[in-house]
């Protein structure tokens, strides 16, 4: 029985020849999404903490909650003059 150092080598061997130079090509967009993944998350978050620091007054943003449900929507005007 072959000891378990020389079975893994000859399963690794099994795999294949491996990669070389010319399938170098492959490991582009996992090196390209490592160096860009850390800066996106930085920059979120970095606009997102100056977002909440600068814009503390929220009324700016949103209008002022309604008194009851039915008033956030308004009535047409009533005419002066009825017509009979």
């Amino acid at each position: 029985m072959a000891t378990p150092s020389e079975r893994r080598n000859t399963e690794l061997a099994d795999l294949g020849d491996g990669l070389d130079r010319a399938d170098l090509w492959l490991f582009g967009p996992l090196v390209a999404i490592v160096l860009a993944m850390p800066l996106a998350i930085v920059a979120l978050a970095s606009a997102g903490l100056w977002f909440a620091a600068t814009h503390t007054d929220l009324t700016v943003v949103q209008r002022p909650p309604a008194d009851t449900f039915a008033s956030r929507w308004v009535e047409p005007p009533k005419p002066e003059v009825f017509i009979r």
